[in-house]
């Protein structure tokens, strides 16, 4: 008897119009903006990629530059952990896409803040650790963790995903429904919401494409790697109206309210 595996390509769109704002108010406001106002600091802007905080200067302020990442990391241990108990192929599949993203993010920011200087670990004058002594050895650290988590976190994103769906190549339509529809859907959003912001294309192919398009890469692979013995499982993630109907209302509400940023 057949496997039956089946994933419905509209619920994964819906999965990355919903989980590309969360995830990335996530990071900026329960993150950077926490980190501002908890060390007495003022949010004095907050847009869908960027978080403007003042009245801090020196460890503050590295505090603040560093807690979006932090808090990536934070909310990928949960969701695996989480991950690691559920059952239920929605709730798995929801919660993979969780840590493997946010996972993601993190080790990408290493990467371009690392070869590019500028973000939220840089450490040239336009980013945000510029006050920090040998800027060119932490980009050289940075560049070396990225590239490092970030090959270990596709491996093991990998590896999740096999558990659920098999292996052989009788699980790749599977593979690149979930992988590659949720990528160019997460993408796609990021980077429409990121053109209405007031601060220009810089913000835009700066923090939306390379926080999505870029940090999500991994996605790619996770899409074509069908190897190992025949071996699939049964998976069905059928048609989930709230989850896209969920996802189209959050990414509108972001792209309305944040998008233009909002000034506090």
């Amino acid at each position: 008897m057949a496997v039956r595996q089946d994933v419905d390509r509209l619920t994964m769109a819906g999965w990355g119009a919903l989980l590309m704002p969360l995830l990335t108010m996530w990071h900026e406001i329960a993150g950077h903006a926490a980190a501002c106002t908890l060390q007495g600091g003022h949010v004095a802007m907050i847009g869908a990629f960027y978080v403007e905080c003042t009245g801090l200067s020196g460890v503050a302020d590295i505090v603040v530059a560093g807690a979006g990442v932090a808090m990536n990391i934070v909310l990928a241990l949960i969701a695996y952990a989480c991950w690691r108990r559920a059952t239920g192929d929605g709730a798995r599949l929801m919660l993979w896409l969780v840590w493997v993203s946010e996972a993601f993010v993190a080790a990408g920011y290493f990467c371009f803040s690392g070869v590019t200087g500028v973000g939220d670990l840089g450490t040239s004058a336009q980013g945000s650790l510029a006050a920090l002594p040998m800027p060119l050895g932490w980009r050289l650290g940075e560049i070396g963790i990225g590239i490092g988590a970030y090959i270990l976190m596709v491996r093991a994103a990998v590896a999740a995903l096999s558990t659920m769906l098999g292996t052989g190549a009788a699980t790749r339509p599977a593979r690149r429904r979930i992988a590659h529809i949720f990528y160019a859907a997460s993408g796609l959003g990021a980077v429409v919401v990121g053109l209405l912001n007031p601060v220009g294309l810089f913000v835009t192919i700066m923090s939306a494409a390379a926080s999505s398009f870029g940090g999500l890469a991994g996605f790619i692979s996770i899409g074509f790697a069908a190897g190992g013995a025949e071996a699939p499982r049964a998976f069905v993630v059928r048609r989930q109206w709230a989850v896209i109907l969920g996802g189209g209302i959050v990414l509108t509400i972001f792209a309305v309210v944040l998008g233009p940023s909002v000034r506090l």
